[in-house]
């Protein structure tokens, strides 16, 4: 016979309660859900006891006089004898005649926690448990009062787990775990709560039936109780009723202000084809594809297939195709679109994440290992900097189980973290790199037709390319789930063309010129023939993209730049201008003063 029960889990919520099915449901606390429900059972005698107000008789019954049996002077905010008072209130309950009687004892886990140091009077409530909790006792009042179940003790416990080993696995205890409240139970609570926002004037029925279901919908793995808080807030902060998801995003992050409620944001990406096309050269499909995904986000339109708000991300993008071709580049270029600074971008280069063991630097360590208290670099990132987009670099290195991860980022927009606590994506942008069906080079050992080299169509690529992506998931990795959530967001760039090397080539060339004016005090000046060497030389071999034509220009003109700045000789006069001209196997710098651009000096290497 079960005499004493572990109630754990979702202990600290409020619950919803009917005295009948045709009557309004009022909300309860565990507690009193629990002494109601003994009162029901018909309990003579029901106690509760918390390390702060001690011991209090929640109910006696009309044919009982608690001080008869536990005087009253005793009662009262928790002393360092309260836990014997509250054992000799167990010992009394099994003495032969004595009243029925259940304590509702909260906090249990702080009780446990301190057995190993405990004093006497704690010492004496644990034995006198586990004497309850191996007796017999029940079973004989089962014989003698049929109908009448004597439970004795209800320890409300933080975790179920953290009851010791003497308890919870004695025959006379039970262990009752309460979940996290279902749809149907949010859905009821949010009706219930969301009638302190009615406004006949203002709401109809079908907007407040609305704001039921998104409400219910987006609080997925919330208590009741914070359901209550958020409408609490979108009372506090004016919210509408109809604009209820936006008081729950506010709730979840602690921002009251959203990017995505910027109305000059729609402005901003309306004119990213032409400001992000000056930034990310020569991949027209892949930048519009991009903001086509980011504007149904801010127009509100995420999810509207399936009639229902989504806490997924705002956005989900896969770039894919050749290296330097600027998918890091865009990404950037996303974020100081969508929220104003270049900084609002998280990289993570998933070749460092290529180990099982892993998966504990991007969430954080479970409880009990090193590195615990520190949390994941993912998480800790999310929480910091709620609205971001996060790149997730070369994602066909990371290790499966991390794949795992990202399907439940992407279904639910939120990830539990080592220590327990849940982390949303709901605000970010998502975006995975690839080069999965691209060659870096068309003479590279074992290339097949199958991949994609400088010189194809890009209709070619692009088919390419997404074969590639489909096989490495779906076949190799066994993950075909993982693109069924990113569904048509994998955007393909193109090889970059000569014409983009050559402005690449121009672009590169002017940043040094800015930065030896800023740095040196020294204007540059490069001759039509000059630069026109370096374009050729950076176009001879495309297959490294950007990357390729930076590396070209790095050689034949900043390092023979660096060496002549080194060399020359310093003067009183103002350098005004340089001239860089191609000799046969070096390089000319003549630097030439202000006032007759007569040459000063020359320096050969």
């Amino acid at each position: 016979m079960t005499s004493q029960f572990i109630v754990a889990g979702n202990i600290r919520d409020i619950h919803l309660v009917r005295k009948s099915a045709d009557s309004a449901a009022h909300v309860l606390t565990t507690s009193e859900v629990i002494v109601g429900l003994l009162i029901r059972r018909r309990y003579d005698l029901v106690y509760s006891y918390d390390p702060v107000d001690g011991i209090r008789l929640e109910y006696h019954g009309t044919e009982v006089d608690p001080e008869s049996f536990f005087s009253s002077t005793h009662l009262g905010r928790a002393t360092a004898s309260t836990t014997g008072r509250l054992a000799d209130l167990i010992r009394n309950a099994r003495a032969p005649g004595a009243p029925r009687v259940a304590v509702v004892i909260a906090y249990a886990s702080r009780l446990w926690a301190e057995e190993p140091h405990a004093g006497p009077d704690l010492r004496g409530l644990f034995a006198a448990a586990e004497k309850r909790a191996n007796s017999n006792d029940g079973e004989d009042q089962l014989r003698n009062n049929p109908g009448r179940f004597d439970c004795g003790i209800f320890w409300l416990a933080d975790e179920a787990q953290d009851a010791p080993q003497w308890l919870s696995r004695a025959s006379g205890v039970r262990l009752v775990h309460i979940p996290l409240p279902s749809l149907g139970l949010r859905k009821s609570g949010a009706g219930l709560f969301l009638r302190r926002m009615d406004d006949p004037a203002r709401t109809d029925a079908a907007a407040a039936s609305a704001a039921e279901t998104v409400l219910a919908d987006l609080s997925q793995g919330m208590t009741l109780r914070e359901i209550d808080s958020v409408v609490t807030l979108a009372i506090e902060q004016g919210i509408d009723i109809t604009r209820i998801d936006e008081a729950l995003r506010s709730y979840r992050l602690g921002v009251l202000e959203s990017p995505w409620g910027d109305p000059l944001l729609l402005q901003r990406l309306k004119r990213g084809t032409d400001s992000i096309g000056r930034r990310v050269l020569g991949q027209p499909r892949a930048i519009q594809q991009a903001l086509t995904v980011l504007t149904r986000s801010a127009m509100g339109l995420t999810g509207a297939h399936v009639g229902n708000a989504s806490g997924r991300p705002q956005g989900i993008l896969f770039f894919a195709g050749p290296t330097g071709v600027g998918k890091t580049e865009l990404a950037k270029a996303l974020a100081e679109t969508l929220f104003g600074a270049e900084d609002a971008y998280i990289r993570f280069d998933m070749s460092e994440f290529s180990a099982e063991h892993s998966e504990a630097r991007l969430i954080g360590a479970p409880p009990g290992y090193v590195g615990h208290s520190a949390g994941g670099e993912l998480t800790n990132a999310v929480r910091d900097r709620p609205f971001s987009i996060l790149l997730f670099d070369e994602i066909e290195k990371a290790h499966p189980r991390i794949l795992d991860k990202f399907l439940q980022i992407l279904e639910d927009g939120r990830l539990t973290d080592g220590s327990g606590e849940t982390v949303y994506f709901s605000e970010t942008v998502i975006v995975f790199t690839s080069n999965l069906g691209t060659y870096r080079s068309s003479s590279e050992a074992g290339a097949s037709d199958n991949f994609a080299r400088w010189g194809d169509p890009y209709r070619d690529t692009e088919a390419k390319v997404r074969r590639a992506i489909e096989v490495h998931f779906t076949e190799q990795l066994q993950r075909p789930e993982l693109l069924s959530r990113i569904g048509d967001n994998i955007v393909v760039f193109d090889f970059i063309s000569e014409a983009v090397a050559r402005e690449l080539v121009r672009k590169y060339l002017s940043a040094v010129i800015r930065r030896v004016q800023t740095r040196h005090g020294i204007t540059l000046r490069i001759l039509p023939d000059v630069s026109n060497t370096i374009e050729e030389n950076a176009v001879e071999n495309l297959a490294f993209g950007g990357r390729g034509v930076g590396s070209i220009v790095e050689t034949l003109f900043v390092n023979p730049l660096t060496r002549a700045l080194i060399s020359a000789e310093k003067s009183a006069q103002a350098l005004a201008a340089s001239q860089l001209t191609r000799l046969e196997s070096s390089w000319e710098l003549r630097l030439t003063s202000s006032d007759d651009n007569q040459p000063f000096t020359s320096k050969h290497f």
